[in-house]
């Protein structure tokens, strides 16, 4: 990773067994757009090697390369850093130029093909659906039929009015005693 080191703070943090101290840098990322960050640096552990470069009180300014390891709790380590040969800020190969970088996508479904996902699931279902219903392997049966089926459980789950024989959905259904003679 590279980065130019805007400023460093040492504090001495006490402890029951004595004291550590601790680098407060502040720094831009040049590897991700030149981003500002913040960073501790411990003065023990994995870190020890970054924390005494940083110490050196020179280090303000300077560009560096660091060497960044995962530790055990999955959270960088600086365990290295070196001094780069060409300031990376400003050199002519990395500057950012405008639209050089796109904006990112977002990789998130809209709520139109969220929603269109879930008409194709229940498709599939109400396929998988109708044919056990009609069993698997089953003799004489065409497809259409199966089709039939399956929309019809799509339309139980979405509460859609199927259309009958008679191909309209607007015939309101009649009680079965319903004499039309009397009024």
């Amino acid at each position: 990773m590279n980065v130019t080191i805007l400023s460093v703070t040492i504090n001495t943090k006490p402890t029951t067994r004595g004291s550590y101290q601790e680098a407060d840098v502040a720094y831009k990322n040049n590897t991700f757009q030149g981003k500002v960050e913040g960073k501790k640096i411990m003065s023990f552990g994995a870190s020890k090697k970054a924390f005494e470069v940083l110490s050196e009180g020179t280090a303000g300014g300077k560009t560096y390369e660091v060497t960044v390891v995962k530790n055990d709790k999955g959270y960088n380590d600086w365990v290295d850093m070196k001094e780069a040969s060409v300031d990376a800020s400003t050199s002519p190969s990395k500057a950012p130029t405008s639209g050089a970088n796109p904006a990112p996508r977002s990789n998130y479904e809209t709520p139109e093909e969220r929603a269109q996902r879930q008409v194709l699931i229940v498709r599939q279902s109400s396929l998988s659906a109708a044919i056990s219903t009609i069993g698997v392997g089953a003799k004489g049966v065409k497809p259409a039929d199966v089709l039939a089926l399956a929309d019809q459980y799509s339309d139980w789950v979405f509460q859609r009015k199927s259309k009958g024989a008679s191909g309209f959905d607007d015939i309101p259904d009649f009680p079965d005693d319903f004499d039309p003679k009397v009024e």
